[in-house]
């Protein structure tokens, strides 16, 4: 586990809730009104850290274990540790923010990568197996959740229209959405993983945060040049202000 100071910075990101889901290919539609609980896996990662990619590997293998459960991984690469000798093409600020924000949250007194966070409420190590296995299997036996739905409503290799059906309790609460790139690989060549090749999964590729005011949201997104929409897939989730709890969490596959 590494480490780093970094100045907790005044945030109004909002908060990411998630939301449960069922897959259909062929209407692109998905919904969380199976019952079960659900758990979202945050991993805050670095490509310049050297204690990372083992805690990349287990994210692999928690989307694999858990492939027929409703649990959603997702890679946010925080900017912190490109000063340090390899900066992170998928590392964003606002990811370092959000993480700070968790910091506040549990009053940690500095952030570290890696580190995982599940539903919001369970923080641990993030290469750290049993713990994090065992927070995943905490919330699958829980029940409740908020309902939310999403549909693509229309899609090409530029540009993602979705849209939400959202629970009314959910109102001026946060829907996160995020598009992850389902896999990638990267050869660093500095810093202290300089020389290898990394496996990454669900990289976090684009992020933003609406607030709920109405049951039905419509959100665009801008898929990175170059790349084709079934790269990825979209994970929102609903989740209390100030980066609080995660209620709700649905995936859409394009």
């Amino acid at each position: 586990m590494k480490k780093v100071t970094f100045a907790f910075s005044i945030i109004a990101i909002a908060l990411f809730g998630c939301l449960s889901f069922t897959k259909d290919k062929e209407e692109k539609t998905t919904s969380n009104k199976d019952e079960g609980g659900f758990a979202v896996v945050e991993l805050y990662t670095s490509e310049g850290c050297s204690s990372c990619p083992s805690a990349d590997k287990l994210l692999g293998q928690i989307k694999e274990n858990y492939k027929d459960k409703k649990v959603y991984v997702l890679a946010y690469h925080v900017d912190y540790w490109n000063r340090l000798g390899w900066k992170d093409m998928f590392s964003d600020h606002r990811f370092s923010e959000r993480q700070s924000a968790y910091a506040n949250n549990f009053k940690n007194s500095s952030v570290y990568t890696p580190q995982a966070i599940v539903n919001g409420k369970d923080q641990m190590v993030g290469s750290a197996a049993g713990e994090l296995n065992g927070s995943i299997k905490k919330y699958l036996g829980k029940s409740e959740s908020l309902e939310l739905s999403g549909s693509v409503k229309s899609s090409s290799d530029k540009l993602v229209e979705l849209n939400y059906i959202i629970d009314a309790k959910a109102k001026n609460k946060d829907l996160v959405v995020n598009l992850v790139q389902k896999s990638v690989s990267t050869h660093v060549k500095s810093g202290e993983n300089g020389g290898r090749t990394l496996a990454h999964v669900n990289v976090v590729r684009y992020y933003m945060v609406v607030n709920i005011n109405d049951v039905n949201q419509n959100v665009k997104i801008d898929l990175p040049n170059g790349m084709k929409k079934q790269d990825f897939d979209v994970i929102s989730f609903v989740q209390e202000k100030n980066k609080g709890a995660i209620l709700g969490v649905n995936e859409v596959e394009l």
